[in-house]
């Protein structure tokens, strides 16, 4: 096997279903990890990704368990570059470039959110670049911080702050209530942001500064906004401090996305799927 990456409690390698012939992801905890709870975490995220039916979305095919009972996901395994790593090295993007990309991954969102699943930490490190043929599909991955709706019935754990401070709304940064689908809203509108300014809307030198700046701050306007008015309202109603005055669904936010997208001349996003047909219809 080939170690692909690690994070905070497991790991992704890269490994040969010999049966299929298929080549596959396996995330197993890391051995330094404190079992009981690395294990009930791979777990929750297998179960979250396994509800997500979306093209945008990683795909789970299995969650198995080792000879010492350590569970393991095994899942699609996506060639490409994070949204994280394409921002470092090529800057920002065109306001049209940013929303053809973004509007598939707001879809699985929406899939998710349809399924019972709010993601939690969505941010561009979670969202993996993968060619497909001649066209570019974003693959939102990491459920490991989702919520369903079995767990908000059924988690006992302490309010910890977990997640990003940077793309987490100001109910989740404050904790004591479950978030739903409009954190999600939330995050999006801050990975957009960062799309088009190459800059966090909250990006503060500390995890303190942050926080303070997600609780009260007004996020300024991107320069690059300043010829796309319309587009600077939809994120900054995203951005609204307030669940009640943000998009209430991700369908919405993406409707109008794409209806903007489509006033500015453009038809598809970037997988090639038709912004009418897709959002509008």
């Amino acid at each position: 096997m080939e170690l692909l990456g690690e994070g905070s409690m497991g790991a992704v390698w890269k490994a040969r279903n010999l049966a299929l012939s298929l080549d596959v992801a396996l995330k197993l905890i890391r051995r330094d990890c404190a079992v009981p709870e690395a294990a009930s975490r791979l777990t929750r995220e297998a179960q979250a990704t396994a509800r997500v039916s979306h093209r945008a979305a990683v795909r789970i095919f299995d969650l198995c368990f080792t000879e010492e009972g350590e569970p393991f996901a095994v899942m699609e395994l996506l060639q490409g570059r994070s949204l994280a790593q394409v921002l470092a090295e090529s800057g920002a993007m065109s306001p049209i470039s940013a929303v053809q990309l973004l509007l598939p991954v707001i879809g699985a969102l929406g899939a998710a959110h349809g399924a019972g699943v709010v993601h939690r930490d969505v941010k561009p490190a979670n969202i993996v670049l993968v060619r497909e043929g001649r066209r570019t599909v974003p693959k939102l991955i990491d459920f490991g911080i989702a919520s369903t709706a079995v767990r908000a019935a059924g988690d006992e754990r302490g309010e910890t702050l977990v997640g990003s401070p940077a793309y987490m709304a100001p109910e989740q940064v404050r904790g004591g209530q479950e978030s739903d689908a409009r954190g999600d809203v939330w995050s999006a509108c801050v990975v957009l942001y960062e799309l088009v300014s190459s800059r966090r809307p909250f990006g503060g030198p500390s995890s303190i500064s942050i926080v303070h700046d997600v609780l009260r701050a007004a996020p300024p306007r991107p320069e690059a906004l300043d010829l796309h008015p319309r587009l600077w309202e939809i994120i900054e109603r995203g951005l609204a401090k307030d669940p009640e005055g943000r998009f209430p669904t991700m369908a919405a936010l993406g409707r109008a996305l794409a209806q903007w997208a489509i006033a500015a001349g453009v038809a598809h996003d970037v997988t090639g799927a038709s912004l009418v047909d897709y959002w509008l219809s």
